[in-house]
């Protein structure tokens, strides 16, 4: 038997012998390493036993789809035709060139005599039949006829017996083949982080990122502030002006591929900025950093300074952000075991001051914490948060944009509390799992944006990649582009101004991940 696999991707279409055993993959750990962010680091086991190929799922997060139904539990035979679908956007249809489809250890069906020819004893070229057995004069078989009878019963009986031991060993060894076979495919270690790690290359890459949901413009009330300071003053946006942001942004557009014909990705927009962003998440957190675990915390970065609110439009930018904000009460948030520890935030909650002085004049705003509207409205503040020295790098970065397509940039995240992040990854499955008091996902920091790039054709992305790109030559941000289900550039900001404190990679950073070196670089999988 011979067995192909054509996997179709979004960027490319491939075909694949299965001689042996092939493992599916969004990593290097598997055999067959694909961009697809829906993916788990090894999703699904292609493997031969007994001349037939078998399809078996790794207990992915997105799981393994034959012909439509989910593969789960034990391997499931394929046959010439079948199509297996996985992660966001691959595909696979199964060949088999021999198109064998029963299996090898099915027994033999029994014989079916055919009927005895009718026989022209005066054609010469026939050879007459066999004579039957004649009888004595008293109707009865020769004694020799009926010993030779006995013994010829004796020896089917005993061949036979053996034949069926045989038939049967040969299915229960065919059974426990495929089980052996079966026991050997690897299986993925589901760990505390939901599978994902914070100091691995490829989950970082495919999965720290979660888009919330689009914001309706006629869903947000205006932003009428009443402020002294002169960084709130522009913070009066109306809804009607995101609008008009968001259809400046979009319109025009056909559908544009993620990875468009012509893109053209710097190197300094892939692999090493997980490095340095890890590294400076790692410094923050060292230096005292407290992330905030829920929108209490939020309020309190808030009040302090230590984070500002960001106008949801401007000329050049509009923020996306907010968009899955609950309107249910404020609760706080700890992680404990078993379970994330969460309270009702009420009068005589440690944390109900701080809230409740926010509400009282959110930049001269007021708002009511018993109120599901006004708590909705006051979440989808809190999430504009920013760090002040991020502020004048995104209009930055805004500023050349808009100069050069007269379009806005649109923002889909900036600050989150650590329960938001959490709520977000509960609806989406190849998020980056959220899990213990040590972890300090990116957009908690106060330090990250994205900028959604779905919508922009090529010359549009490139333009933007080259300014990242010089930006992050003068050591001024970290950037990576992202594919997947929530496509777009993620810009980092360095909190206190400082790079990493290396200003070369640490030679362990270099064996975790060897091909940032020239030689190994991944070129062909970042151009089409």
């Amino acid at each position: 038997m011979q067995a192909k696999l054509i996997i179709e991707g979004p960027y490319e279409t491939r075909t694949e012998t299965v001689a042996d055993e092939l493992s599916v993959g969004r990593t290097a750990l598997a055999d067959i390493e694909l961009d697809d962010a829906g993916l788990s680091k090894v999703n699904t086991t292609f493997f031969v036993d007994d001349g037939y190929l078998w399809v078996a799922d790794e207990d992915s997060t997105n799981g393994t789809f034959l012909n439509g139904e989910r593969v789960a539990g034990r391997p499931q035979r394929l046959k010439n035709g079948d199509r297996i679908t996985l992660g966001s956007t691959t595909s696979i249809s199964v060949e088999i060139t021999d198109g064998r489809e029963e299996p090898v250890w099915k027994e033999t069906p029994e014989e079916v005599s055919a009927p005895t020819p009718r026989v022209d004893v005066g054609d010469p070229t026939v050879v007459a039949p066999i004579a039957p057995i004649q009888f004595d004069d008293e109707g009865q078989r020769p004694h020799v006829y009926f010993a030779l009878a006995g013994v010829m019963t004796v020896v089917m009986l005993l061949f036979g017996g053996i034949a069926y031991l045989l038939v049967l060993q040969g299915h229960s060894g065919g059974e426990q083949r495929r089980q052996t076979a079966s026991s050997v495919i690897p299986v993925r270690v589901i760990d505390p982080l939901g599978g994902e790690s914070d100091e691995d290359l490829n989950d970082i890459l495919a999965a720290w990122e979660v888009a919330e949901d689009e914001l309706v413009a006629s869903d947000l009330d205006d932003t009428k502030v009443d402020s002294s300071v002169s960084e709130e003053q522009d913070l009066n946006v109306s809804a009607a002006f995101l609008a008009d942001r968001q259809r400046l942004a979009t319109e025009g557009r056909p559908p544009i591929h993620i990875r468009p014909a012509g893109l053209n990705v710097p190197r300094e927009l892939f692999g090493d900025g997980v490095i340095k962003q890890t590294r400076k998440l790692r410094e923050m957190r060292e230096s005292g950093y407290q992330q905030p675990m829920d929108f209490a915390d939020l309020a309190q970065k808030r009040l302090s300074g230590e984070l500002i609110e960001m106008p949801m439009a401007r000329e050049s930018f509009y923020l996306d952000v907010g968009g899955s904000a609950q309107d249910v009460p404020f609760t706080s948030f700890e992680f404990g075991s078993p379970s994330d520890r969460r309270e009702p935030i009420v009068p005589g909650h440690p944390k109900y001051p701080q809230l409740k002085q926010l509400a009282d004049s959110f930049a001269g705003q007021k708002y009511d914490l018993n109120d599901p509207a006004d708590r909705r409205q006051m979440r989808r503040r809190l999430l504009r948060m920013f760090h002040p020295n991020a502020r004048p790098i995104l209009q930055e970065i805004a500023d050349s944009y808009f100069q050069r397509f007269r379009r806005p940039l649109r923002v889909t995240s900036l600050t989150r509390s650590m329960d938001y992040q959490i709520l977000l990854t509960q609806g989406n499955a190849n998020a980056y799992k959220v899990r213990g008091a040590g972890a300090l996902p990116p957009h908690t920091s106060g330090c990250a944006f994205d900028l959604a790039r779905k919508h922009m054709p090529a010359e549009e992305q490139n333009f933007l990649m080259e300014k990242l790109a010089e930006m992050e030559r003068a050591n001024k941000i970290d950037a990576l582009i992202e594919y997947g289900v929530n496509a777009c550039f993620h810009i980092f900001i360095y909190h206190d101004g400082k790079p990493p404190r290396a200003s070369k990679f640490y030679e362990s950073d270099y064996d975790r991940f060897p091909f940032l070196t020239g030689i190994a670089f991944r070129e062909p999988d970042l151009h089409p």
